[in-house]
Formats: C-alpha cells, structure tokens, sequence
C-alpha cells in the first residue's frame, strides 16, 4: 500500500514537471513565432516602403479614377441605354444564379 501511494506521489511529482516543461516550451515557442512574425512584418513595410510600388499604386488609382470617370461620362451622355444595359445584365446574372 505504501508503495502504491509513493508511485503515486512519484507520478504526481512527473506529472507536474511535465506540465511546467511544457508551459516553457510553449512560451518558447511562442516568442520564436513572435520574432519571426515581426521580422516579415518587416520585411513587407519594407517592400511597401519602396517607390516602385507607391508609383504602381498611384497608377491603379488613376487607371481606376479614369475609368470612373469615363463610365459616368457615358451614362450621362446616354441613360436611357445605360439603365436598359443594367437591367439586362442583371436579369441574365439573375437567370444564371437561378441554375
């Protein structure tokens, strides 16, 4: 009996260390994962910071504000057919999600 109840201290006692050696390779692991997660993050400011790419976005807004602008220069230049096209691609889109 005494025997059983020191096995069961003993495994008690591993039981314990294990779930403390756990807890520290856990906080290790999740400071490695830190560290790596701030270095891309570095690395992609970096790369965002780079001129080639701030004059690529400059150029997507211009394209876009251009073919903005181009689409509304022609519903105004002619709304009748530009609400009779929206109706129409909408109810084909309408008929195909139905399917």
């Amino acid at each position: 009996m005494a025997t059983q109840e020191t096995n069961l201290d003993s495994l008690k006692k591993d039981i314990d260390s294990l779930k403390a050696d756990f807890k520290e390779i856990m906080k290790s692991i999740k400071n490695i994962g830190a560290e790596r997660a701030e270095s891309a993050k570095d690395k992609i400011l970096d790369q965002l910071n780079s001129n080639e790419i701030k004059k690529y976005i400059d150029d997507l807004r211009l394209k876009g504000k251009d073919g903005i602008e181009s689409v509304n220069d022609t519903i105004k230049q002619d709304p009748i057919k530009s609400v009779a096209i929206a109706a129409g691609v909408g109810f084909l889109l309408a008929w195909l999600l139905k399917k």
